[in-house]
């Protein structure tokens, strides 16, 4: 008796196990690997006259669950979260500046921003005593989180933005950032979910003969 339920046991288990690894293989091959993309505006407030702010645009995958925004690009290629420009004569420096970040990839992500595919920054401007200016950055929205889901992903990724930005007189500095923590899981396809499906099905009649196969005997 005991031979026989191993002998039925067996075939199941080791077909479970195939179609399990089947599933998570493909679930697998894109984990850490996200194309983001997008683009950006910024708007200032308050006095910040001879200081200007360029927008920008960029795609970027992600190895390793981290991707670099800016970090070698010059201030005028892509990949980079914008500039900043600053004229040789700038007046009084004392504002705000408010950034804006509009994903267009990956599909479906609903973040914490002022809505669905977006990232509002919000900082400080100020002078320095060298005649440049420095924008920081909002603490509390330098760092954002973001889930998405379409038809090929679940997953999810970190924006962040530095603590400040230095600019000197005459000079155009790209901002930076940063993506961090991206990971995603494939949705399984149709022929991966048919697999599953003719799978459980073989092992169900398997099993199903067996039974009546013992129970003849």
């Amino acid at each position: 008796m005991t031979t026989r339920l191993l002998a039925m046991v067996k075939p199941l288990a080791l077909s479970i196990l195939a179609i399990a690894f089947l599933a998570l293989s493909a679930g697998e091959a894109r984990a850490d690997e996200v194309t983001i993309a997008g683009s950006t505006s910024g708007v200032f407030g308050g006095t910040t006259t001879g200081l200007t702010y360029n927008n920008s645009s960029f795609n970027v995958t992600t190895a390793g669950g981290t991707a670099a925004l800016g970090a070698l690009a010059t201030p005028t290629n892509f990949n980079n979260l914008g500039s900043f420009t600053l004229t040789t004569n700038p007046t009084t420096l004392n504002g705000t500046f408010t950034l804006t970040v509009s994903f267009t990839a990956p599909e479906g992500i609903a973040g914490p921003g002022s809505g669905i595919f977006t990232a509002t920054v919000t900082g400080t401007v100020a002078g320095t005593n060298s005649g440049g200016a420095v924008i920081t950055f909002d603490p509390a929205s330098r760092t954002q989180v973001f889930a998405f889901s379409n038809a090929n992903a679940t997953g999810s990724f970190t924006l962040t933005l530095p603590d400040f930005v230095g600019v000197n007189p005459g000079d155009t500095i790209a901002l930076s950032g940063r993506i961090t923590g991206a990971q995603q899981t494939a949705v399984p396809e149709p022929a991966t979910l048919l697999l599953l499906g003719t799978g459980l099905s073989g092992i169900a009649a398997g099993v199903r003969r067996r039974r009546n196969k013992a129970a003849g005997k």
